[in-house]
């Protein structure tokens, strides 16, 4: 009995040993993970910062772009209300010039219609007739008058 204890516990002993190694070589297979995984995050870290250092004249740049360019917009912007503004008082004072020649228009017909619708009524187209008349007349002197320049 005192042979299988021994045995039992030299069993036990090597299957210490054993997960002893186990662990030794789990630990240091750890450890060169560790290790690299650490290499590659300090690369990463570097890789990271270089990007940084190129990245931020560029987002430098882009602000001021952006700066430049929000206030290109607000100038343009105001000039177009005040181009807007211009044409709307332009056409306003085309249609107050449209409505003063259309009643300068109306008034001009109405104080010639007016004399004229008279004559006519009164002298039922004699008017037109001496109109007519008065123009041939005219015609007849200008002749003569060209016939005895030449």
């Amino acid at each position: 009995m005192e042979n299988i204890l021994y045995i039992t516990g030299g069993i036990a002993l090597i299957a210490f040993a054993w997960l002893m190694l186990s662990l030794a070589q789990t630990m240091k297979s750890a450890q060169i993970a560790i290790v690299e995984a650490r290499q590659d995050l300090h690369d990463f870290q570097s890789d990271v910062h270089e990007m940084k250092v190129k990245a931020m004249p560029i987002l430098d740049n882009l602000q001021q772009l952006t700066i430049r360019a929000n206030f290109i917009a607000d100038s343009v912007q105001s000039q177009m209300v005040t181009i807007q503004e211009t044409v709307d008082d332009t056409l306003d004072v085309v249609r107050g010039t449209i409505d003063d020649v259309e009643r300068l228009k109306n008034e001009v017909v109405g104080i010639v219609e007016g004399p004229l619708r008279i004559a006519r009524s009164t002298s039922n187209g004699a008017v037109g007739t001496i109109a007519k008349g008065v123009t041939l007349l005219a015609k007849l002197f200008a002749a003569r008058k060209n016939g005895k320049e030449h």
